[in-house]
């Protein structure tokens, strides 16, 4: 049976036979894509949508876990080392809270 857990409004993780594969949502705009005009003269419709895009593999769901943790640290405007460690902090609780709930 393969994974399929919700971490938070941005990440995902699902498996396959091998692997834990962390996800990311991205919303896709129609409208930017460079073929946009020929699409929208064929009907295509411009509301953005969610997608899931896999952008890791791991072995574990522990590293899986770390994976996400790392890049919510890439991604933050946190212009202090206390900023990082309490965003880091709130992160795990947040994984805790769906391990234990």
């Amino acid at each position: 049976m393969a994974l399929n857990i919700t971490v938070n409004s941005r990440y995902k993780i699902t498996s396959d036979e091998r692997n834990v594969i962390v996800n990311r949502k991205i919303i896709v705009d129609p409208t930017k894509a460079p073929n946009w005009a020929k699409r929208q003269a064929e009907g295509a419709d411009p509301t953005p949508r969610e997608e899931w895009r896999e952008v890791s593999y791991h072995s574990t769901l522990d590293k899986a876990l770390a994976a996400i943790i790392d890049q919510e640290v890439l991604d933050s405007d946190a212009t202090t080392l206390a900023e990082i460690i309490s965003e880091i902090r709130e992160f795990q609780r947040e994984i805790k809270a769906l391990v234990y709930d």
